[in-house]
This record gives structure tokens, sequence and C-alpha cells, in this order.
């Protein structure tokens, strides 16, 4: 069968927004929509070479190159090009309006290539009330969850052969993010913006996960596309991927300080710090999970806090949630009841 002749679908991610902005993205493949949605089933029963199949069918499924996709959104419309991986994102400014709800919805409907049928697609958007005080940004991996992303192997193992039940949680993240969503009165709503090297073929898997461990919310990941093809086998690099994404929330953010979450095992401290350095302003904060990899990484981060802190920025180095959850209740980031949760979570898992 020829390609002209293949279905194509469109699968649009989460998105987050305001009253005056929002920002999606999604892609456009052939074949059926993949079902991005699946309720919380006994996943860990399943054979672990069909997690593995199922994963890297995702992956090297056929996408479009140069697709083409008008997005709609709040009395908005913005065409898009997808890139050479099919993977397409927007950014869209709306007709001032005000805010009522968490979620909105959006439409992207496919113009080229042409089909005799329809072809379009709903996403959801997470949307930051007048409440909000902060965005929190955090990474996943090795911050929310363990995946040894310093071991390619490892990594490659976490990622495609366990299944969301087989994956556990820092113990304590969960009741943390919670706590930094909902703020000291329980009322603030601020967005979670979760950011991975991990590839959009394992979407489903962590929305399981988080829904799995009621980490909150949505959750609104942004990911990346590994450029797999049976040509092509290994990940493409995206080194600016994750400063592309704290760019975008920015922008879309310009009157919420960020608060930024991950872990010491890679960049994530050093792109957290550059960022402080340059809109001091603009960071609330920085969270780092300090893996204790070594002594010279341990000084490294020590030497970062001692640098923002000049700049009035907090940074705190931490080897768990517990210790997190103590400065964060301090700053009137979260609840006492939060923290004691908090607390309670890591000695038990721990002990």
């Amino acid at each position: 069968m020829s390609e002209l002749k293949l279905p194509v679908s469109i699968q649009p991610f989460r998105g987050f927004g305001n009253g005056r902005m929002v920002c999606v993205n999604g892609q456009v493949t052939f074949g059926r929509r993949a079902h991005m949605r699946r309720p919380i089933g006994r996943d860990e029963q399943r054979r672990l070479w069909t997690r593995i199949v199922d994963a890297m069918r995702l992956a090297t499924s056929p996408r479009i190159p140069g697709a083409r996709v008008r997005v709609h959104c709040g009395g908005a419309v913005r065409e898009v090009t997808a890139d050479t991986h099919g993977h397409f994102s927007a950014c869209l400014e709306l007709p001032p309006q005000n805010v009522t709800s968490l979620w909105r919805e959006y439409l992207v409907e496919l113009i080229e290539p042409q089909r005799q049928e329809p072809v379009t697609a709903r996403g959801e958007i997470l949307v930051a009330t007048p409440a909000a005080r902060r965005i929190i940004v955090s990474d996943i991996d090795d911050t929310v969850i363990f995946t040894g992303v310093s071991n390619k192997l490892k990594m490659l193992w976490q990622l495609f052969a366990r299944g969301p039940h087989d994956r556990v949680p820092f113990p304590g993240i969960a009741a943390l993010y919670r706590g930094l969503y909902a703020g000291p009165d329980t009322e603030e709503k601020n967005p979670l913006i979760y950011v991975s090297r991990s590839p959009w073929s394992i979407y489903p898997t962590l929305e399981e996960f988080f829904q799995l461990h009621d980490i909150p919310i949505g959750p609104v990941l942004q990911l990346r596309d590994w450029g797999i093809t049976l040509r092509h086998p290994f990940p493409r690099r995206a080194p600016g991927q994750k400063r592309e994404v704290l760019e975008r929330v920015l922008t879309v953010y310009p009157e919420l300080p960020l608060l930024l979450i991950g872990d010491s095992g890679q960049h994530d401290p050093e792109l957290y710090v550059g960022l402080a350095r340059q809109q001091p302003e603009r960071v609330a904060g920085i969270y780092i999970r300090d893996l204790r990899l070594s002594r010279t990484r341990t000084r490294e981060l020590a030497a970062m806090q001692a640098e923002l802190a000049a700049l009035d920025v907090p940074m705190l180095a931490a080897p768990n949630s517990a210790e997190i959850a103590v400065d964060a209740a301090q700053r009137g980031w979260i609840s006492g009841s939060t923290l004691a949760q908090v607390h309670e979570r890591v000695e038990r898992d721990m002990a």
C-alpha cells in the first residue's frame, strides 16, 4: 500500500498557557492514532517483550515530515509546519478573556497531506488561574523517577522494559508536588510542567505512572523526539531542548516566577543557574536532588548555591524530598500538613 493511501493521524499532547497565550505540540503520523490516555490497568502482568515492542513501535512509527496543520484555540488560529520527524509546536496569542477553568481545549486539523476525509484531533491545555503564584518546572529522570540517565544502557532498560506499575517515585515526591501545586492555603493551583529527555513514545507509560502515584497535574509533559528509524536506530541529540521549554514558559508566564527542580546527574544545575544569572527576578528558587555521585559534584553544587545567594535566588541541593519540603515550608510554598506527609512517606519508604 502506498503512503498516499495510508490513514493519517494527529496526536496532540497537553499544552500550557493562561488567558492570553497558549503553547501546544503534537505529532503527525501515518497509521491510526495511538491511545495516549489508557485506563490504569494491570500493566505489570504484560510480558516484558510486549512492553518493549509497544514502546519501540511508538518510537519508530512512520512520521510525516513537513506536514502542515492548523491549530485552533479560544478564537485564535495558527498554521504551522511539522519538522522532519512529524513533530509540530505552536504558541498562540489569544483574544483577551477571563480564566475560569484549569483546563481548556484546542483543536488541530490537517492541511497537508490532503485527505478525502478531514483529519482532526482535540487536545487539552493546563491554564494558570489568577490564584497561581509560581510556575513549577520539574525534570523527570532521576528527579521524580529513578532512570539512571548517566548510564545509557540502564536508562534504556528503565524507559522501555519497565511499565508504570514497575516504576517507583522517589520517596515523598508525590506529596511534595501536590503541596507545591496547592500552595500553603491549598488554593493556588500552581501549574507543574515536567521536562524530560525521554522520547514521546513513553508518554502513555509516564501518564499512567503519574496517575497511579497521584502526582499532579495532568500531567503536562514536555518530552522530545528521538528521531529513531530503521536507518538511524540511535536517539538524535537535542542539547537545547530543556532550554527551549524554559524560554517558552518564561514567555507565556511573564508575571510569574519559576520554581525549578532537577537532579545533579546531568546538566540541570548548570541550566537553572545559567537562567538565574541572566534573569534572577524570574527564578523563585532552585531545588536539586543531589544523587551524591561524587565529592567533586557536591562541591560544585555548593559553589552554585553560594553564587546564587548573592543574587538573592535560593538554591538547595538535597539528597531527599524531606529536606526540600522543610525549605519549601519555611518559604511559605507548602503547608504544614504537606511537610508532615512528605516526612511520613520518606521515613516509611527509607525504613
